[in-house]
Parts: structure tokens; C-alpha cells; sequence
């Protein structure tokens, strides 16, 4: 497996119908329908399993579902990415338990599919294991249609964790801090690829810019090299021999 970027998040879409088992005061479901990470959905505290769910209206083409920033039942709780043809889950079409890391160092649970599924609900289903009575939370919702190019990114791609936290120094040598949050940019080139790679790429980068967060991995398999954030540099496709090309990509994770 190679590098991937997943992009056109299904579950944001206009038209999506967001429902789940309990919602906590400030932390309705329907803050899931804005793909920044810190407009949480919590559930209510209570001895049970947890659940919520979104209504794509159609079904539609996905190849991964991943959840940020997610809070699961302490004492042993899981957490189920579900999709199906119909509103019953007795036996979900995709019914796949999403590993937590330790240390969990991206907060992003990704399920990368082993085919293209085409169905109509996606679930996130929270399961109270130890009997506790506790709330559970999610950050970010995603399920998408993913880009890997046939040539993954060249050797020496570079994971930095950038602090932005701010240092004072008193003239008395007293040091104080305003302590922001961490986050991590990946930096590194796709290189040898043909122009239909490079229009791919291209293509990507026109739909979401800037702006608009996507999946980035360097290892499908690796937790801790899957970000969930926004693409930074301009796109500088540059011809680096006959109809071969050279594209960065620069991407930076979104904060909490």
C-alpha cells in the first residue's frame, strides 16, 4: 500500500441526515455536518451503548470511514464503523472495529476498505463493554472515495511536529509560556508520474484547495502517519523528464 489522499467527505455534503442515540447539551450530532474537528458531537452519560448515524439519501461510492478525535466508553470500549444498505444492523455490510494506537498520536481512526462499497447509511457504533456509565465523542466524520497514485511518495517524506506555543522571557530571566496547540505537517513529492497521475493530482487539489480538510497517509497501515488537515503549497506540477512529472504535496493537520 502506498500513500492515499481521501477527499469529497460524503458525510458533510449538503442533504445528509444526521441522527444518533443521545446527544449532550452543546454537542449536538448535527455539529458533525462541519468537518472541523473541534465541532464535537457527545453523547449523553448513561450505562448503554452508543450510536449516530448519517442518511446519504442515495447510495454512494466510499473507500474509507474514519472518525477524529474520538472518545470511547472508558473500561474497555470500542468503537464499530458501519455501513449498510438499509437502517437495520443486524448484520451491517461493513461492520469493522477501529483499532485506538497507543500512543494515539494524530487522532485519526481510519477504516481503508478493501473494495469500493456503494450503500446509503454509515454508522459509528460506541459499545459500553465494561457496563460503565459514561459519554462517548467524536471530532470529525469522513467517508470518501480516495486517491493512491501508482507511485507513492519518493523516499525521504518528512512528518514534523510543529509547537506554536509561545515563550516569554523576562529581563530577570523568569520564563512564561502560552501554550498552544501541537500539530504536524507532512512534506514530500510524488515523482514519476505520468500526466494522467499528475492530472489526478491536479484534479484533487482544484476540488478542496486550501481549505477544504482532507485524508493524508503515508502508510494506510500506520496510524501515526494519517492526517486529517488541509493541503498548504500551491500545486507546482513541474516536467521532470519526457512526460514525466514531479508534484509536492505539503499538508498540514488541523487542530482540535
Amino acid at each position: 500500500m502506498g500513500a492515499r489522499i481521501a477527499w469529497q467527505n460524503l458525510l458533510t455534503a449538503s442533504g445528509v441526515v444526521i441522527s444518533s442515540s443521545s446527544e449532550a447539551t452543546g454537542y449536538v450530532d448535527d455539529n458533525l455536518a462541519n468537518p472541523l474537528r473541534w465541532k464535537k458531537w457527545r453523547s449523553a452519560t448513561q450505562n448503554a451503548d452508543q450510536w449516530v448515524k448519517f442518511d446519504l439519501g442515495a447510495n454512494k461510492n466510499f473507500q474509507v470511514i474514519a472518525g477524529m478525535n474520538a472518545k470511547l466508553h472508558s473500561s474497555g470500549g470500542t468503537l464499530k464503523a458501519q455501513a449498510n444498505a438499509t437502517d437495520v444492523w443486524t448484520t451491517p455490510t461493513v461492520n469493522d472495529t477501529l483499532s485506538v494506537p497507543s500512543p494515539d498520536l494524530t487522532k485519526v481512526l481510519a477504516d481503508w476498505l478493501g473494495s469500493v462499497q456503494n450503500l446509503r447509511w454509515i454508522r459509528y457504533y460506541f459499545t459500553d463493554v465494561g457496563g460503565v456509565s459514561d459519554y462517548v465523542e467524536l471530532g470529525a466524520v469522513f467517508a470518501g472515495t480516495y486517491l493512491e497514485p501508482t507511485r507513492s511518495v519518493s523516499d525521504g517524506v518528512s512528518i514534523t511536529r510543529i509547537d506554536p506555543s509561545v515563550q516569554r522571557v523576562a529581563i530577570g530571566g523568569q520564563r512564561s509560556a502560552v501554550i498552544r496547540p501541537k500539530y504536524h505537517r507532512a512534506t514530500g513529492r510524488f515523482d514519476v508520474q505520468t500526466a494522467s497521475a499528475r492530472d489526478d493530482l491536479r484534479t484533487l487539489y482544484e476540488t478542496v484547495g486550501a481549505a477544504v480538510p482532507a485524508i493524508f497517509t503515508v502508510d494506510p497501515s500506520s496510524p501515526s502517519l494519517t492526517l486529517y488537515g488541509t493541503l498548504q503549497a500551491s500545486l507546482d506540477a513541474t516536467d521532470s523528464s519526457p512526460n514525466l512529472w514531479r508534484v509536492p504535496i505539503d499538508f498540514t493537520e488541523d487542530v482540535a
